[in-house]
């Protein structure tokens, strides 16, 4: 009799198991476990992908133009904020770069990505700390690195814990950032090749996904494997294939050529013992009556561009296999590149740039990725965008760019982002229309922030459209009647159809 299995509550995840990967008790913090050696390696496997790897980069390249885009507008809305905002969006955010002519909407892009490719990086805005002209500079992740701790004992933060390039002091609390102009360091040998900026003056622009976490983690880096062996197998997948594709065929012939200049002249010719040359028969037989040339096989030379060997046997023809790429190729790369988009938050349809499923499915698609893309797009003001603005605002009040802000702007500040665009745009206008009238939608989360000035702008467009008798379908009723235009209006209408 068997006897009956006993079962003990526990949790088989944490078991020893030799079928799966150990698990093992961490003792190190993120920092730790994801050291300066190892993220000059990350940094490094990140831009590479976006270098040479096209679906990497096709992924990064949605997260620019969807979290940003073009726009990465600001609205100040306060008393006097449109003046704050013009200046913003208008002069300084065309020329925002300490060290480059960039626009303020290519930073943020390239912001977006850098975070999601390398980690972090550290930004700093110009109030009076280097020419004092209200612009923006950067280090990239493998630009902050810590100092020795004999350069350390040479600053103000002598006796300060280090890590990664973060200075910190009691319970752990960020003080200040160490970064320098060369790329690649692990310690930072010379205090003179290093800057230090206090907490406050710079920031550390990162995504973090653990509590306590100093330095960011990118998070390509979880999907870089797949990325890295797919851009192997696809390689030498078209390696094989241009090899093939310039295969060549064999003829198999009994009498085979042996002297490449006389093609007259075949093995079973040859006379024995003569002790001539090969050369110097082909030049008697040159003069003779009687041709003895084979068929050189035009055709098949033709066909195959003109590479054939010509072979000892029976004239038998052989082609190389072509079984290159191989057929299942791509479907088994975009199941992979499946994962890992989903890994980013992108699904099928943003990850493979493909729309071959019904409408429903299509959309379905946009919604998973633009959940995504909707909380990145808040993750970059609260981290980034928030923090350049009120700098910038601060210095261009100082230096008298634009008048003086009411008391708490800084808590009035609004972004323009993208948005998801319509599949069907009569079906998407139908259901914001019934969203509006079942007021379950209003036209702030429509419009922007700014939707006053919308619809004043819009108001003063119909009544230039009513002066010149533009017979749009706005100034008409379902039934076609024509709408009247409120009490007191000398305008001219139009007349219904």
């Amino acid at each position: 009799m068997m006897t009956p299995q006993k079962f003990f509550a526990r949790y088989d995840a944490t078991d020893s198991n030799q079928r799966r990967r150990q698990p093992q008790v961490e003792t190190r913090n993120e920092d730790q476990i994801y050291g300066m050696l190892y993220r000059g390696k990350g940094v490094n496997i990140g831009r590479d992908l976006e270098r040479n790897y096209a679906p990497a980069r096709g992924i990064l390249h949605q997260f620019r133009v969807n979290v940003v885009g073009y726009l990465g507008k600001l609205q100040v809305n306060i008393a006097g904020g449109d003046r704050a905002s013009a200046w913003f969006n208008g002069i300084w955010a065309k020329d925002c770069d300490l060290r480059d002519d960039l626009h303020f909407s290519t930073v943020l892009q390239n912001v977006v990505a850098s975070v999601m490719r390398e980690g972090d990086l550290l930004a700093v805005v110009d109030d009076g700390a280097i020419e004092d002209s209200g612009k923006l500079i950067h280090w990239e992740a493998d630009q902050i690195a810590p100092l020795s701790d004999s350069a350390l004992a040479q600053t103000e933060y002598k006796g300060c814990d280090q890590q990664n390039g973060i200075i910190r002091g009691k319970y752990g609390k960020i003080l200040a950032y160490v970064c320098t102009g060369k790329h690649g360091l692990s310690v930072i040998s010379k205090k003179e090749d290093a800057t230090i900026w206090p907490r406050g003056e710079a920031r550390l622009i990162k995504n973090p996904w653990r509590l306590n976490q100093g330095r960011g983690i990118p998070c390509v880096l979880t999907s870089a494997t797949n990325f890295q062996d797919l851009y192997e197998i696809l390689s030498k997948e078209l390696q094989t294939a241009k090899v093939a594709a310039g295969n060549y065929a064999s003829v198999k012939r009994k009498n085979a050529v042996m002297d490449w200049d006389n093609p007259t002249l075949h093995s079973e010719q040859l006379p024995e013992n003569t002790g001539k040359t090969a050369d110097e028969v082909g030049a008697e037989s040159a003069g003779s009556a009687t041709p003895t040339t084979a068929p050189n096989y035009d055709r098949l030379e033709a066909l195959t561009g003109g590479y054939v060997d010509y072979l000892d046997a029976d004239d038998e023809v052989e082609f190389a296999k072509i079984d290159r790429p191989n057929v299942h190729l791509m479907e088994f790369c975009e199941a992979v590149l499946g994962h890992a988009g989903a890994s980013v938050g992108l699904a099928r349809a943003y990850t493979i740039l493909r729309a071959d499923s019904s409408y429903t499915a299509f959309r379905g698609d946009m919604i998973l990725s633009w959940v995504t893309f909707y909380t990145m797009q808040k993750w970059l003001e609260r981290s980034y965008a928030d923090w350049v603005a009120r700098k910038v605002l601060a210095w261009a009040q100082r230096k008298k760019k634009i008048p003086e802000l009411p008391a708490g702007w800084e808590q009035s500040l609004s972004w323009s982002w993208p948005t998801m665009p319509h599949v069907d745009e009569a079906r998407e206008e139908a259901a914001i229309q019934n969203a509006i009238k079942n007021g379950t939608q209003d036209y702030s989360s429509l419009l922007g922030p700014d939707w006053l000035n919308k619809f004043t702008a819009l108001s003063e467009q119909l009544e230039e459209a009513r002066r010149l008798k533009l017979p749009l379908s706005v100034f008409e009723t379902v039934s076609g009647g024509t709408i009247e235009p409120p009490a007191g209006d000398k305008t001219e209408q139009t007349k219904g159809k």
